[in-house]
């Protein structure tokens, strides 16, 4: 370990790998199934739910006395910006996120207003930080012809995979792991976007045929992605990342009654899809106490469990080790409700201790903060949380 002094600021430039067997991505391999890794895998930016909003990504360029690179867009919707290079070397980081890239006809309209209507037909409108869905494109009382016959997105479009592979060889050839990041929306999830939350969570229970129209349709849609991307780079994929909350603070969304029944076979096709096509793992992220629904989940094929809101009901990390540990690999842990805003930088120190020695213990655990750096987190804390992991891992 080494100090540099950036802008008058100290700051630790971490050599970890120097004298170690293993390179990034077989330290990765090792932790992702199971076995004990040479120091617990850090990731910060592999995706969009674990990296920087814009803002806070400049802010701490500043902080670290970095240059101020741009604001290379990873998630318009959720304001999430890619991690800069000079961060990534200087904490180590062992993962690079990649994702395919917008079609060469975007098929995104721009509004006069600052919104824009997605692929799905959502509107979203700008708020300070991050885009809203204002317009639900099947809320209402739409038949099921007009739920079949809607515009959904096309995969297909040409100039989604340019460039994919040649990205995914220079990721390889640096030594880190390589991830699919979360690139087309979860089922459940994008259900309750375009029907509405309690248009879809009533059909579940009073038109499951229209819920199921939507989910059907959803899932082709994110499968014909996975084997797009497959095809085209997964001899390098390490991990496929996909998206589908299920949880709120005290308990899931739904019940595991309907979760088994409805939910369940979606993302068993979809998983076994990527599990059939390479050698990747399955990451499933759900925020908010998903707690309940994991044996259902891990029959359905999931991995890794992002992002491990350990705030959230029945989402304790001793709990979940316990009794999932040997299932899932967890993928984050760092609060970032109260911890990483609003605790001392002991009290982070400790928390991020506390992970590793409880998730870590012999293997199965990722570290990175539950969600996105938000910009009104205190600069400090974040080199905190970073110091902190290079100390413990």
């Amino acid at each position: 370990m080494t100090t540099l002094n950036l802008s008058g600021k100290p700051c630790l430039l971490y050599n970890t790998y120097r004298g170690k067997k293993m390179n990034q991505r077989e330290n990765v391999l090792a932790a992702i199934n199971h076995k004990r890794p040479e120091r617990v895998p850090l990731a910060l930016g592999a995706t969009i739910v674990d990296g920087f909003t814009g803002k806070a990504k400049t802010a701490f360029e500043r902080y670290l006395g970095l240059p101020e690179t741009e604001n290379i867009i990873t998630s318009r919707m959720m304001g999430t910006v890619k991690t800069p290079d000079a961060i990534l070397a200087l904490y180590d980081m062992d993962f690079a996120g990649i994702m395919p890239g917008p079609p060469r006809e975007n098929p995104v309209v721009e509004l006069p207003d600052g919104c824009y209507i997605d692929e799905y037909g959502c509107t979203l409108q700008p708020t300070e930080y991050y885009f809203d869905i204002v317009k639900r494109p099947l809320e209402g009382s739409k038949t099921l012809q007009e739920i079949q016959n809607h515009k959904y997105m096309d995969p297909s479009l040409p100039g989604r995979m340019d460039g994919l592979k040649e990205q995914a060889k220079v990721i390889r050839e640096s030594g880190k792991a390589v991830c699919i990041d979360l690139c087309v929306s979860g089922p459940f999830e994008q259900g309750l976007w375009m029907r509405g939350w309690e248009d879809f969570l009533c059909d579940l229970y009073t038109e499951p045929v229209k819920a199921e129209a939507i989910l059907d349709k959803v899932c082709d849609i994110d499968i014909e992605m996975y084997s797009l991307i497959l095809n085209e780079i997964g001899e390098y994929v390490d991990v496929v990342c996909q998206g589908d909350d299920l949880g709120m603070q005290d308990r899931p969304i739904i019940s595991p009654e309907i979760y088994d029944k409805y939910i369940k076979k979606y993302h068993k096709r979809m998983y076994s899809f990527i599990h059939s096509h390479s050698n990747a793992k399955v990451f499933h992220h759900s925020c908010g106490s998903c707690y309940d629904l994991l044996p259902f989940m891990i029959e359905a094929g999931v991995d890794i469990l992002n992002p491990v809101q350990t705030t959230a009901k029945n989402m304790q990390p001793e709990k979940l080790k316990a009794e999932f540990g040997k299932d899932l690999v967890f993928w984050g842990g760092l609060d970032v409700q109260k911890i990483l805003p609003f605790a001392s930088e002991k009290q982070i120190d400790d928390e991020v201790k506390r992970l590793v020695d409880v998730l870590g213990a012999d293997g199965g655990y990722v570290f990175a903060p539950s969600h996105n750096i938000q910009p009104d987190v205190p600069m400090r804390n974040i080199a905190a949380m970073l110091d902190a992991i290079q100390k413990y891992r």
